[in-house]
Parts: structure tokens; sequence; C-alpha cells
């Protein structure tokens, strides 16, 4: 693979498909092209709808404030941040600001507890606190509580020959387990977290590091979308809900907080509520009426969306994913590692050092273009190059934490599935066929996978793994002549490719099979003696519906308005907007809820009928500004610009 940046990208077309049969045509467009619009929905196999009443056009996620999104728990509830107290019980210890040290223990010890703190030294200092009470030792530790804060962490020992001790150590060096615990709590915190604009992996990271606890430790049931502002619970084990109150990060909020018996599993949800807006709608009230009802009745083709394919044009996610399904790491580093010309408006260390290792394919030299805080799946790659040797492919990828290389893998599995659908759509309709698959109980039980999805494959430090090779997928059987009539297209299943799943024994299955032998794989091959790289599969509905739909239109003059309130708006008490009569501007306002493997910009894309790639929504909302200039002027029509590609759909 001796290919050059520059052989490499003065080609005149790129091909995003490599399939090469007529059914999944290969989608080749002029690369200027290509690079300045990006990925959209047919070079993903997103083609068909479940109606063909016009759409009513409009622009999605204009603004962060636009696109809202609250968990919904298993029992039904939504999840939204309504109060940031902390329990009462445990709120400051009032009592700490008249501490006294009845013992005079502490003023001895002052300079060497002053020195502990000021070196942050990793000794531990302790006090012969033998033959006093239990009151006299409590005020040790309220007078060390009030001067200290949470910078020393203080506890009660026994040495061999049974005399007590209280030890002073720096907070930073005593695992969260071994602090003193009351017996009557219950070990796990929950708390809703609501953050604008940032994707749930770092946030987790922000956590861990302003609670001092491990990655792994703090809990959450699913990821949730950058783009906007989302409400999710999270658990964390034995952490006082006032030490989670205090953390001070941007765009980070938590409340309501609880003690449980349990914490919170990966998937451990039972959806989403969705509230978005799409702002310049064409359509009256009675269209816009009109394409909700028939999204109500006839729902939307549960396609896996742009999102799931990662934001680089030069290297999709999918194209990694066919390598490592091929069992061939060298080529899923080249594509990773492949510069990425005009995909980033600023050259960071992550560009300087792919540049450098696609001239000289040297990881040494590529590694000092790396800063050490750059933890990117890049910059892992190029260190573990740079120690195992630069032919060490396999122990590249383990160094990587599974989610990530599954998340490659799901969108080669992704890329065919959709294809799948959409073909199968096209010859056979929305109807259920003889040979179809649907869950053996009759229930829409879809596997969570899409958890593990995300815009940005990075993170600072593994959270802990789910391996989907230990999880039991529903059984399905297959539609027969006898039963056909039972059945509608949303019992409809069909599989995602793996060494484990059942195929539709129509002339469907046999489009399984010869879309894995284009690649030269099979379902048997799908199954690596490396688990890091063995897929199983799993089955998702072709149809799904949005549930609870609640809509409504608003006018506005400022096509920039704040339509919708976030949690922490309403808990500010900020006024919601009120539709002005006349205005120049018609947005919809709609909530709906998804299951949890549902992506919401395919249930937009329904009722607009129109490509929600980042390239078009920014398309929209130029032609807006161009029709309404006598309301925005030429600076703020810049703002607006830069706002659209700051705040274009991306993760579902």
């Amino acid at each position: 693979m001796s290919t050059t940046v520059d052989e490499e990208f003065n080609k005149s077309n790129i091909v995003i498909n490599e399939a090469k049969d007529d059914s999944f045509q290969k989608i080749s467009r002029p690369v200027k092209t290509i690079l300045y619009e990006g990925l959209q929905e047919k070079d993903v196999g997103i083609t068909e709808f479940t109606t063909s009443i016009p759409g009513i056009s409009g622009i999605l996620k204009h603004r962060l404030s636009d696109f809202q999104v609250n968990e919904i728990a298993l029992d039904g509830t939504v999840v939204r941040l309504t109060s940031r107290t902390v329990p009462e019980k445990e709120a400051e210890d009032p009592n700490l600001e008249d501490a006294v040290d009845e013992t005079g223990l502490c003023e001895k010890y002052s300079k060497d507890i002053d020195e502990l703190v000021e070196l942050q030294s990793t000794k531990s200092i302790e006090i012969n606190v033998d033959g006093l009470t239990k009151e006299q030792r409590k005020s040790i530790h309220n007078f060390l509580k009030f001067k200290y804060g949470s910078k020393v962490s203080t506890n009660t020992k026994k040495d061999d020959q049974n005399k007590q001790f209280i030890v002073i150590r720096l907070s930073t060096l005593v695992k969260n387990d071994r602090q003193t615990w009351p017996k009557s709590r219950p070990e796990y915190l929950h708390f809703a977290l609501h953050k604008c604009n940032m994707d749930t992996t770092n946030v987790v990271s922000i956590l861990s590091k302003q609670l001092r606890v491990k990655v792994n430790t703090i809990k959450h049931a699913g990821t949730k979308d950058k783009r906007g502002n989302t409400t999710q619970m999270l658990s964390v084990r034995k952490l006082n809900a006032n030490s989670v109150a205090k953390v001070n990060a941007r765009n980070i909020w938590t409340g309501n907080y609880v003690y449980k018996d349990s914490t919170l599993k990966l998937g451990s949800l039972k959806g989403n509520r969705f509230r978005i807006v799409l702002r310049n709608i064409k359509g009256n009230d009675e269209e816009v009426s009109n394409a909700v009802e028939m999204l109500k009745l006839h729902g939307f083709i549960n396609y896996y969306g742009l999102q799931r394919f990662g934001s680089s044009v030069v290297s999709p996610t999918y194209v990694v994913g066919k390598s490592l399904a091929c069992g061939n790491c060298e080529e899923a580093i080249e594509h990773i590692l492949k510069p990425r010309p005009l995909e980033s408006a600023f050259e960071n260390d992550t560009d300087r050092a792919r540049s450098v290792w696609w001239k000289t394919r040297d990881p040494k030299l590529a590694l000092k273009e790396l800063s050490k805080k750059n933890y990117s799946v890049e910059a892992k790659i190029i260190r573990s190059l740079a120690f195992n040797g630069p032919k060490a492919y396999v122990n590249a990828f383990q160094i990587i934490p599974r989610n990530l290389v599954l998340l490659y893998l799901h969108s080669y599995q992704s890329l065919m599935w959709n294809k799948i659908v959409s073909q199968r759509i096209q010859k056979f309709g929305l109807k259920p066929i003889v040979g179809d698959l649907v869950f053996k109980d009759n229930e829409s039980k879809e596997i969570l996978d899409e958890v593990i999805d995300g815009e940005e494959i990075k993170e600072e430090d593994e959270e802990e793994e789910t391996d989907v090779n230990n999880v039991k997928f529903p059984e399905v059987e297959t539609i027969s002549e006898e039963n056909l009539s039972k059945y509608t297209i949303f019992d409809v299943v069909y599989p995602l490719p793996g060494c484990d799943v059942s195929y539709p024994t129509n002339e469907i299955g046999k489009w399984y099979i010869d879309l894995l032998a284009k690649d030269d794989l099979t379902s048997e091959k799908l199954s690596k003696k490396n688990k890091l790289f063995s897929l199983k599969g799993t089955y998702r509905s072709i149809v799904s519906k949005a549930e609870d739909i609640v809509w409504t239109t608003i006018n506005h003059n400022d096509l920039n308005d704040d339509l919708l309130l976030s949690d922490i708006e309403v808990i500010e008490n900020k006024q919601p907007f009120i539709s002005v009569p006349d205005g120049s501007f018609k947005s919809l306002s709609i909530e709906f809820s998804l299951r949890p493997s549902n992506y919401a910009t395919m249930v937009v894309r329904q009722i607009t009928k129109q490509d929600t790639s980042s390239h078009t929504q920014a398309s929209l909302c130029k032609i807006s500004n161009n029709n309404k200039r006598d309301f925005i002027s030429t600076e703020e029509e810049d703002n607006t610009s830069k706002k659209i590609r700051l705040d274009v759909p991306t993760e579902d």
C-alpha cells in the first residue's frame, strides 16, 4: 500500500460504496462534490418512504435548542431535570461552621496536614486517639472537614494491638468504595444529567475527573445525541449527591438525586422522547396535519440514520468495518489513518500525524506530531504501532475499547441492512411476504445495539464494554402461507448479517448471501477466533412507529428565535415563546416517543420527504435567508451560516 496522498486525492472520482452488482449500485461522485456535500442518504441505502404524499420541507437542527431528547425509563417515566436540590440529609452540616477540636490534637498536627495538602503527598498522617470518647473523635473529623473540606479524607482504624488511630490522607488517594458509607443508605446514587452540545462519553469523562472516580463506575442506559439538549439518568456507586452537585462544567447540569439498591445498566431504558422544531416549513396546517396523520398510520422506514456511518467522507465507518469483517486489520488501519483534506476547518495534531504516517508509514515519526493529551482512536493506533511495531495491526485494535471496534463493524452491517430493506420495499412493497421473519412472541423486542453509537469515535478512558456475543437474542420464525394473514409490515424483522442469525427463506435471503459474497464473506466467516472482530448479528423491524405524537405550528419573525425550552430553562423560569400572528416564518414543533434503536431523523425524513444530510439542511437555511433578506442582516446571515455548520444533524 504505497499510494501517496497526492495520488489518492487527485483522482477525479471517489467510490463511496464498493458493492458491484446492479441491485446495489456503487455511488460515485466527483471528489470535490463529495467532500463539500458529505455523505447523503442515498450513499448509505436510505431511499424509500412509507407514503407517497408530498413532504413539508423544513430545516432540521438550525439551532441546538431545536432538538431536545429526554430518556424514557423502563417504567415509562420521561426523565426530566426538575430539581437541582441535594437531599436534605446531605446538605453541608451547619454545625461545621462552629467545628472545634476539643482534643487539641489537630493543632498539634496542623503543620504536617498543611504540608500534606500543599505538596499533594501520597503519605498518610496517623493521630493516636486511643482512649478518646466517640464525641471527641467526631470533633476531630468535623474540624478537619471544616478546615480542609473535600481535600482530605479521614477514617478511624485499629492497629494490631487494638489501639485507635485517625488516618488522614488526600481524598484523591482514597478509593471510593473504601469511604465510610451509611449502612441505611442504598449504595447507588442515581441522578438526571442534562447536557447541551456534548456527547455522553465526553460528559462521563469530565464527571469522572471532577468526582475522582473511574470512568467505568459511572453508568448510563445509553448514549444521547450530541447536537441538542438531552436529559438522561446516570448512576455511580457510593458517592454523595453533594459531590455531584458541586461539579462545575460548562453545558452540564445534574439533579433529581435519589439513592437506589441497583446500578443502571446499558440498555435499561424504554426509549426516548423527542421534541423537535422544523423551521421555515412549507405547507399549511391542513397539509401538516395530513403528513402527521400519515406518519401515525404508516410509520417510517426504520433505517439506520446517517450518523451511524460517521462524519468522514474519505473513510466512513462502514469502510473500516468491512475491512475488519474481512479480517484485514492492516487495511482497516489504512482507512482510519487516511488524511482527510477539507473535512476539518483547522488542522490539528491528529491531522498532522495522519499526514506524516501516510507519507512515511513510520508510526514513530507520526507519534512526534501527537500531544500527550490526544486520546483519539488515531492516536491510540499510532502509539500502539510505535510501541509494538509498524506491522502489529491486531495489537493496535486490541487497545481500542471493544465498543468502538464494534461501532465500525456495526456500521458495515447497518449499510447492508439499509440496502437490503430498500431493495425489498422497491420490489415487494410494504406488506409481509411468505419467507419473511417475525419474532416468535410477536413482540418487537429489538436488541439495543445503538447504545454504542457516537459521532466521535474517541474516548479518554475505557468504559465498561458490552459484549454483544453474550447477549441472548429473541427467537424468530418464518412467515408461511398459513399464517401470512396474521401479520402486518410492522411485525416483520430483518437480520443484520452475522454468524448467529437466520435469514429470510424467500428470495431476500439470497440477497444477503450474494451481498456478503461480493466482499468474499459468508455468515460463517463473520465468526472469528478473535472475539473482538466476531459478529453474531441481530434483528430489526423494517418499519416502525413514533408514539404519542403531539404537534403545533409556530409563527415567528426571526429565523433564529428560541422556540423550545430546555429542562434547565424551565427550572430557571424562562418564559416559553409565544407564536406571533402573521409572523414572517412558520415552523413546526413536534413531540414523539421512539424505541431505543430508532432514529428521530428518520421520522423527520418521513414528514419532510427530504435528505437529512448536513449539506441539504444548510442549503435550505441559505434559501430561507435569501428569501427573507428584508428580515435578516448580512451579519445575522453570516452567524446563521455558522450555526448551521455547528448544528447539523449528526447523531441520534
